[in-house]
């Protein structure tokens, strides 16, 4: 990533500690209702650090180690109480907004939801230019405009989610330079897809030279997805399941976010990496908002700018593996700087919003493409290219394994 200057200055945190000045701590936002939420807005915030925070906050975050060391940390550093609310899918925060919100105060918002909330007016203005943390903001994100709009700024990216090619690394020699890898009859069997309309059409759009966003011969798009077909184990459904299939070895390649990809190879063990492609990769930002209605809007301001600090998105990586939109190279090792790094010569594709029309179409290839479930994994062999070597302990047990789903426990 490229290097960001860091402009924010030394804050003595407890100078910022609410007017009321209690040892205590408040009931959090969700349990202390809103009322419509605070008379305050960030706005009304004009010099930094801002002042007489709120004594509590309400966070919706879907990183949930990350969120659960920064409610704590946060707490000791501000002397706010931090409740974190974790999500599983963006609508269950959206149909608060839509109904009025009156208890999140702030959200980990995904790039088109929080396009959707800027069009519906759902979302506090933020004034960017007094956060000091701004500064930390990588240039690569800070260029896409789905979250400004006439000059104002509506979030503060908290991630940067790459959805690369990850592939085995003791499989492959090197790192393959071409998504045409997974239309290589040569790995019939080890590869995957994702499960996803708009990730596999936008795979097979670069793939065939087209643009992910606006292509222009989606009869060819269809056609490469329905010839990969038969060179796939699986299409993956979560990104557990797509994780698994590369920690048990059961794949060589396919898509996963590098997040998962980091935890299967340092926390699994997996002998996995992941590249952009010749033909680019796409990429995103999780953006930190404050919903209008936010019963603690000064205080949710103090922590979007807060966990900006290169020190605190650091742990989004170290908890995660996922990469804050703030360059962290200085704060990590030298193992774990290599893996975050993107390369300039990485042709990297924000993922804007989608026109309808196009979401339409990838919608319906990808009705016509998919297959029936599949009920089995393939049984083989899995060996290095070139390689010949006896099937592993794992290989045993993975074929063992699908023996059994093939012909129950008993072998018959």
């Amino acid at each position: 990533m490229r290097k960001i200057t860091d402009g924010s200055t030394s804050l003595n945190r407890r100078r910022f500690l609410q007017a009321t000045a209690t040892t205590g701590v408040a009931a959090v936002a969700g349990c202390a209702g809103g009322g419509g939420g605070s008379d305050r807005v960030p706005m009304d915030v004009t010099e930094w650090p801002p002042e007489n925070l709120e004594s509590s906050l309400n966070l919706w975050n879907w990183y949930d180690d990350w969120a659960e060391w920064a409610t704590g940390t946060f707490n000791e550093e501000f002397g706010v109480e931090v409740s974190s609310s974790g999500y599983s899918a963006p609508n269950q925060w959206y149909t608060q907004l839509e109904a009025g919100n009156e208890e999140i105060d702030n959200i980990a918002a995904q790039t088109n939801w929080v396009e959707r909330s800027i069009t519906n007016e759902y979302l506090h203005e933020l004034p960017v230019d007094i956060m000091p943390a701004w500064e930390n903001i990588s240039d690569r994100v800070k260029e896409a405009s789905s979250y400004q709009q006439d000059g104002s700024v509506y979030g503060v990216p908290e991630s940067l989610v790459l959805y690369p090619l990850t592939y085995n690394d003791e499989y492959f020699d090197s790192a393959p330079d071409s998504w045409g890898v997974l239309w290589d009859d040569e790995h019939e069997g080890d590869l995957c897809m994702w499960d996803n309309a708009t990730v596999s059409c936008q795979i097979a759009a670069m793939y065939t030279g087209q643009d992910p966003i606006a292509p222009d011969d989606y009869e060819e798009i269809e056609e490469v997805l329905i010839q990969q077909k038969p060179l796939l184990q699986t299409y993956w459904g979560d990104y557990q399941q797509g994780m698994s299939l590369f920690v048990n070895e059961d794949v060589v390649a396919g898509p996963l976010t590098m997040g998962r990809t980091y935890t299967a190879r340092f926390s699994e063990g997996a002998p996995v990496h992941y590249t952009a492609p010749d033909e680019g990769a796409m990429f995103t930002s999780d953006l930190f908002v404050i919903p209008k209605g936010a019963p603690n809007p000064i205080a949710s301001l103090q922590f979007t700018n807060w966990a900006s600090e290169r020190e605190n998105a650091a742990q989004l990586f170290e908890t995660m593996g996922y990469q804050p939109a703030v360059d962290i190279s200085d704060q990590l090792s030298e193992q774990d700087a290599e893996f975050t790094n993107w390369p300039d010569e990485w042709d990297l594709v924000f993922s804007e919003t989608l026109s309808d029309e196009v979401r339409s179409r990838y919608d319906e290839i990808w009705t016509a493409v998919k297959p029936r479930k599949m009920s089995l994994l393939r049984v083989r062999g899995l060996t290095k290219r070139s390689a010949t070597s006896s099937p592993s302990r794992r290989e045993l047990r993975h074929r063992r394994r699908e023996f059994v789903s093939i012909l129950g426990p008993s072998g018959s």
